[in-house]
């Protein structure tokens, strides 16, 4: 079975290098840091001995040009960090992308996912502070060695209170770690309903569901806060108690300090000075401790975005195989969504050729929308196969795929780009010759230019295109590179009589160029543009052949009380052209 290396695991590898540096940066700046302590040892022992004022000087400009270099060098770890936490996002971005697609399409998605905040969480702990602390703390022990050359009994306390620090510390992690998981994944359910409601707000306000839906978020929230809280206050004990063990401690060094420079086994310089150097070993662990909560925040995204990018791996690239030209072979034994308990559609059976164009009629809930994402390549039957010029479909690379079909589903997308971008399908290299013809094929042109700034108008940015509109510039990135499959689920719910002229002109268009189209449809209207017809009931195919031959014994075998409405239907496509004369 092919195995594929973590991209999320390859990338945190990739900052190896910069990781090395910055532990390089930390062991100078860490020896800097002694810089201090060696100065208020010589200030107290020395100059106060001697008032000796060129020494004290001396000894202040040299601190100063320390303090200097020690400034630029932290100022040179955080940018590379930075840069680090950019290199990650950028490295993992577009596998997690894809992967986060390919759960989406295998039906295996949660309320609760969100990888895009967890990629930021985890560009931000890598970028922040809480990363230079780990890479502080493994200096500690240089600090207690000081510790012990100014005394072992200064040392001795040193490195009990370092201890008791990371005591606490361990004991804050284990008691956090997994509360801290539970409240991300009530924060992403809340927050998978806040965006679901904004999306739909124009569902949400027309049936009244605002308050509903508040109570629900409020609800949600309120499960995530509470479990928010009880991490915090975990943490902020520890953090507290960390502080209160860590000033103690200070007020003990500079006690037995002075003990020990009372009785002259030290001097009143060391005293001063092994204060300083304990509150410089401390710092990272108190540190540490009190930003305990990020810590856990980006273990738990790198575990989520990790898991996801193992899970759903991007496949090798299979053999280029020629694009189809000649015919498409149907045998859905049984097929539904993925996951799916049972099949929702089955004993589907039939052949196209070229230039076919292929009416899926039947009642709401017949299967014609399964059945359009299995002929678009973006589900596969469980058993059966859909076969381009003779080869599976499911054995072509899903990107060349993609190029040879146009997709226009019920619910139509447009994406945060130019209209010129979206019809291009946001392809590298865009042909504007291609993106002219098929705007043209859509009858979509002229809208276009009536646009503020034509194909270059900016979507995704308040720009607001009505619902007709949006389905007849999703019909042109259908038809852009002239697919050979064409799959138009309801293209017209949302079109007038201009528009459904269009639709027609542009299957037409589409067959005379040899592809073969597939139209779930409703509305009689559409049926002018076909030459086949396959009829659906309750998941199962019930008739297929040429139009005429399936739609008129449909007729006939219909209750005499809905002849009257079926003749209607069918009249309706020539009142509107007598009206249209």
């Amino acid at each position: 079975m092919f195995q594929k290396k973590s991209s999320v695991k390859t990338a945190w590898s990739s900052l190896r290098g910069g990781f090395f540096a910055i532990g390089f940066f930390s062991l100078i700046l860490n020896l800097l840091m002694l810089a201090g302590p060696l100065y208020m040892l010589q200030v107290y022992d020395r100059v106060l001995t001697s008032q000796n004022m060129d020494t004290l000087i001396a000894l202040t400009l040299l601190l100063g040009g320390v303090f200097v270099v020690t400034g630029l060098l932290d100022l040179v770890r955080v940018r590379i960090l930075n840069r680090l936490g950019a290199r990650f996002e950028l490295k993992i971005g577009a596998p997690l992308l894809k992967a986060s697609i390919r759960r989406r399409l295998q039906g295996k998605s949660a309320a609760g996912d969100n990888p895009a905040a967890d990629i930021t969480g985890l560009r931000d702990f890598i970028s922040g502070s809480t990363l230079i602390a780990f890479f502080d703390a493994p200096w500690i022990p240089i600090y207690l060695a000081v510790l012990y050359m100014l005394h072992p009994y200064l040392g001795a306390l040193g490195l009990a209170g370092a201890l008791t620090l990371t005591i606490l510390a361990l004991i804050n992690n284990s008691r956090a770690a997994g509360v801290m998981q539970d409240a991300s994944r009530a924060r992403s359910r809340s927050d998978a309903l806040f965006t679901t409601s904004e999306q739909n707000a124009e569902l949400v306000q027309a049936m009244g569901m605002n308050g509903d839906l508040a109570r629900r978020w409020t609800a949600l929230q309120q499960d995530a806060h509470t479990l928010k809280t009880r991490v915090s206050d975990r943490i902020a004990s520890f953090s507290v108690l960390s502080k209160t063990i860590r000033m103690a401690l200070q007020s003990g060094m500079l006690g037995l300090g002075a003990a020990l420079a009372i009785t002259g086994q030290t001097t009143a310089g060391v005293m001063i000075a092994a204060t300083i150097v304990l509150a410089r070993a401390l710092a990272p662990i108190d540190q540490l401790i009190g930003q305990w909560r990020g810590f856990l925040a980006a273990r738990g995204s790198y575990k989520n975005l990790r898991a996801l990018d193992e899970a759903f791996p991007e496949q090798p690239k299979r053999l280029a195989l020629p694009r189809p030209q000649l015919s498409i072979n149907t045998a859905i034994a049984q097929a539904g969504p993925p996951l799916a308990r049972k099949a929702t559609i089955g004993d589907i059976e039939f052949a196209l050729s070229a230039g076919d164009v292929m009416a899926v009629i039947g009642h709401s809930g017949s299967g014609k929308s399964t059945l359009a994402r299995m002929l678009a390549g973006i589900w596969v039957p469980q058993r059966g196969a859909i076969r381009l010029d003779g080869t599976p479909m499911s054995k072509w690379d899903p990107q060349e795929l993609g190029h040879m079909v146009g997709y226009l589903p019920q619910d139509v997308q447009l994406f945060d780009g130019t209209i010129r971008e979206n019809i291009a399908r946001f392809a590298t290299s865009i042909d504007d010759a291609k993106v002219f013809e098929a705007a043209v094929s859509a009858d979509v042109h002229g809208l276009i230019s009536d646009l503020p700034d034509g194909y270059d108008t900016q979507l995704g940015d308040g720009f607001h295109l009505s619902g007709g509109q949006r389905q007849r510039i999703a019909l042109a990135r259908a038809l852009y590179n002239d697919p050979f499959i064409l799959v138009l689920d309801e293209p017209n719910s949302d079109l007038d009589s201009q528009g459904e002229l269009a639709l027609r002109n542009a299957i037409r268009g589409a067959s005379a160029r040899g592809a073969i189209t597939f139209v779930m449809t409703h509305r009689p209207s559409t049926l002018e543009a076909v030459n086949k017809v396959l009829t659906l009931s309750k998941g199962s195919q019930t008739g297929f052949g040429d139009k005429d031959d399936i739609l008129r014994p449909r007729q006939a075998g219909l209750p005499a009380k809905d002849k009257p409405q079926i003749a209607a239907q069918q009249a309706q496509p020539q009142a509107q052209k007598g009206a249209a004369q």
